[in-house]
């Protein structure tokens, strides 16, 4: 494992006193180590105030919600994340927290940003997740489409009411989930929405998990 980083060529020489190395196939400074990852915020974060570090993998979360529109039942996915760094600006938070190291219970994602191009294409062509134009908030996102009369499924009504198939606050609940697992070839750098439940013991527990052959790399 490694963490590939965006390093200017002006600030090679510095990043390579630090400890990272150069990757001349993919022609990019990578760290290697994680335990000295933190010497790297500054590539980490860009101009991002937090981004977070997916390790080992993550998981696209199926779950099945009701078409506002046609009423018909449709799959739809989220994400789920469990082994994970979360990195912040230690100028707006504090050195001592700026970093830190999740790896609990598996928490609801709404979006992961950049996803793998070959995890994307198939979620695409699996599941109608796409890009695309929303007028209740005037602007476009990788998002949910029903299955059967096409229309986007907004974003508000997956994620933030307690109808959603996400939100998860019973055995019976979790039950319905499906977690396929993707495998990560490298850590990777994201921008995410993650929720977090009191009850999101429940979805290691009781969701159906399946192992999903696809590369996770992001170069």
């Amino acid at each position: 494992m490694a963490l590939i980083l965006k390093v200017p060529y002006e600030e090679k020489d510095e990043a390579k006193v630090l400890g990272a190395k150069w990757n001349p196939q993919l022609k990019k400074w990578y760290v290697e180590k994680r335990k000295d990852y933190h010497k790297f915020t500054k590539w980490i974060l860009g101009d991002k105030e937090q981004v977070y570090i997916l390790c080992d993998y993550f998981y696209v979360v199926e779950g099945l919600h009701t078409c506002f529109k046609c009423r018909n039942l449709t799959q739809v996915i989220g994400y789920g994340v469990k082994k994970y760094f979360d990195v912040c600006n230690p100028e707006l938070y504090g050195d001592e927290k700026a970093w830190s190291f999740e790896d609990d219970e598996i928490h609801i994602a709404s979006h992961i940003y950049p996803l793998p191009e070959k995890v994307l294409n198939y979620l695409k062509d699996k599941y109608g997740y796409y890009e695309s134009y929303s007028k209740t908030i005037q602007s476009s996102y990788l998002a949910n489409h029903c299955s059967n009369c096409k229309v986007i499924q907004g974003d508000f009504y997956l994620f933030g009411e307690v109808d959603s198939p996400f939100f998860i606050d019973s055995e019976e609940r979790a039950r319905k989930l499906k977690l396929y697992r993707v495998p990560l070839k490298n850590d990777i750098i994201v921008e995410a929405d993650i929720g977090r439940g009191s009850e999101d013991w429940l979805i290691e527990v009781f969701a159906q998990s399946i192992d999903l052959s696809i590369d996770g790399r992001v170069e």
